[in-house]
């Protein structure tokens, strides 16, 4: 069994069954929700759905976002599409392969798999939500939930594992299968190395939405209240993000070109020295971002909300 080398004790509201939102709160209501007003980098696309899209990956020759009731948008040959999912509960993250290929995780411990054709279930022998997911070209995977749920994908087989304390965890990320990074409430940071599972020294206390690095020594987390940190090897430190806003994604090509995610439209750009806002033109909650090129970025998000960056 693997250890806890730290405990930690936090008390934590549940998100309600249904709903993949991270700090505990639900989706924007439709009657709240602000219109898209375009911008000159950041242009809407099509989606095709009015579904909220909770994240967004891309892999070969496909982009993938998911979403509530069951949405799996995809996009081929310039325009997006759905694709039957076989359920029609929320899908809070996608994580796509190399080979295409990509895994989905949702509420009541629903797992998908895609084939690079279809979708099918897979067996999480748990009924927790699920908020993230993060694999490797290898087929290992790993995916984080609601009550200390983390979970480990071996072959076809999902099995549990123990890191501690009953917390939610609502992002994982990993430089390799032994070195995974998990995040969440009221500031969690959670690495597993060796076999072991070690609470981290965390520079907030603000819920962890996302966590995504380079190497296990650059790691980026975002959170509630603008909160950014990173990992250099040694300790997590805050940066300077110039907002307040809730930021719930963080993806990045290289260090030098990272991009975030949040609420009211709000998107941060890292050039490798500082963080800056990006006018996305929406006021809509935009909730998974994915670098794919230099040139190509995506942003997913409330009311069926799909923004392209092409410098």
């Amino acid at each position: 069994m693997l250890r806890i080398t730290r405990v930690l004790i936090v008390f934590v509201l549940v998100a309600s069954v249904g709903a993949c939102a991270r700090d505990g709160s639900s989706p924007t209501s439709s009657a709240s929700r602000r219109a898209l007003s375009g911008g000159p980098t950041w242009q809407s696309m099509n989606s095709g759905t009015s579904e909220l899209l909770w994240s967004v990956w891309s892999a070969k020759d496909e982009v993938i976002a998911v979403g509530t009731s069951g949405t799996a948008d995809h996009l081929r040959s310039a325009s997006w599409g759905t694709k039957p999912s076989g359920t029609d509960g929320s899908l809070c993250d996608v994580w796509m392969n190399t080979d295409g290929s990509a895994l989905a995780v949702g509420v009541g411990g629903m797992i998908l798999r895609y084939n690079g054709s279809s979708w099918s279930a897979m067996n999480s022998h748990t009924s927790n939500d699920l908020f993230d997911v993060f694999g490797f070209q290898d087929g290992r995977a790993f995916a984080v939930g609601a009550g200390g749920t983390v979970l480990a994908l071996n072959g076809s087989t999902w099995s549990a594992v123990d890191v501690g304390p009953a917390v939610n965890y609502f992002g994982v990320w990993g430089a390799s299968p032994d070195s995974i990074y998990a995040v969440g409430v009221g500031g969690t940071i959670v690495r597993s190395g060796g076999g072991d599972w070690t609470f981290m020294d965390s520079p907030t206390s603000n819920n962890i939405s996302s966590v995504f690095g380079f190497t296990s020594r650059n790691v980026y987390a975002v959170g509630d209240g603008g909160t950014i940190a990173h990992y250099d090897g040694s300790s997590w430190v805050t940066m300077t993000s110039g907002t307040s806003a809730n930021l719930y994604d963080v993806h990045g090509l290289t260090p030098s070109n990272i991009w975030t995610a949040g609420a009211n439209g709000t998107i941060l750009h890292y050039n490798g020295s500082a963080w800056s806002a990006s006018s996305s033109g929406t006021a809509f909650d935009l909730y998974g971002v994915f670098t794919r090129r230099a040139d190509s970025v995506y942003a997913v998000g409330d009311a069926g909300t799909i923004l392209h960056y092409t410098p």
